[in-house]
């Protein structure tokens, strides 16, 4: 996957649906959801990942490669995003909004011997999104990225090395003021594996949707839920019906109950494709 390779190459050179229904509580998954489809006018040959709705201007944005460079777009004829939070020759991905619209991205940080992934704020004006300062603490010598802000804007949760280790485990920081954030501290040893996590979203406030290949799931990256009860993060459970035997990651909820993922599973256009999940309709 192309967020592992990063970084391999890096260090050796408001969802509508209750946590229950994501996971099908009902155990009658085929009738409750689709099978996952193409989600054909927005994949190309490269990579294309990261999907994010923005609440403000209640659109999809996503991460694509076709340029060559990981870009944000958007429309229904995927169009770069404007403002500088892409920018040519680098790049720039991940981005993630709380339920006010207030965004979070991440970039690559000059540090003293190279770039690093690093979180910064990100700055609207009008459609246009524009890259904001790091974060203190969620840049520095070591990967930080995908990040995922709680809906309410308290915690944001990412995925980095930051001790060193030779795979990504989730991290969390906790809002302190406005513009600061506590140190981050491992998320919880019930979500981080031996693997990479990678990807998380936030359901809800105490819901974490993400994928990881340390679980020894179906194969390659699969998806999980873990629920955040009694100010413990529970043990995940596998969304068996999304997951393959290749990689499946980057999911999202659209405010209709539409899941979009990213996955390399065969009959795609290329490298990392998204995937649709729609709710059937429960009229007859």
């Amino acid at each position: 996957m192309c967020r592992v390779i990063v970084f391999v190459a890096l260090f050796f050179g408001s969802a509508s649906l209750l946590p229950a229904q994501v996971m099908g509580g009902d155990g009658n998954l085929e009738a409750l959801y689709t099978e996952p489809t193409l989600f054909a006018l927005k994949n190309s040959e490269a990579d294309d990942y990261a999907p994010v709705y923005d609440p403000l201007l209640n659109r999809l944005l996503f991460t694509s490669e076709r340029s060559g460079w990981a870009t944000v777009y958007t429309g229904d004829v995927p169009t770069p995003i404007a403002g500088t939070f892409n920018k040519s020759g680098q790049h720039r991905a991940f981005l993630t909004f709380t339920a006010s619209g207030e965004a979070f991205g991440a970039v690559f940080v000059q540090q003293t011997r190279q770039s690093y992934q690093g979180i910064v704020s990100v700055l609207r004006i009008d459609s246009a999104l524009n890259a904001g300062i790091p974060i203190l603490g969620l840049y520095g010598e070591f990967f930080a990225s995908h990040p995922t802000i709680s809906p309410d804007g308290t915690r944001l949760v990412f995925s980095s090395n930051k001790q060193g280790s030779a795979q990504l485990d989730f991290w969390v920081a906790e809002r302190t003021t406005e513009r600061t954030w506590s140190e981050p501290v491992l998320l919880s040893p019930f979500i981080n594996s031996l693997g990479n996590e990678i990807t998380p979203y936030f359901v809800s406030n105490d819901s974490l949707l993400y994928a990881s290949n340390g679980y020894g799931g179906k194969g390659g990256y699969d998806l999980f839920l873990s629920i955040y009860r009694d100010g413990v993060w529970q043990e995940p459970e596998p969304l068996e019906w999304l997951n393959s035997e290749f990689d499946d990651s980057d999911a999202t909820i659209l405010p209709d109950g539409t899941i979009v993922f990213a996955s390399n599973r065969p009959g795609g256009q290329g490298g990392l494709d998204l995937y649709l999940v729609r709710r059937r309709s429960t009229t007859n």
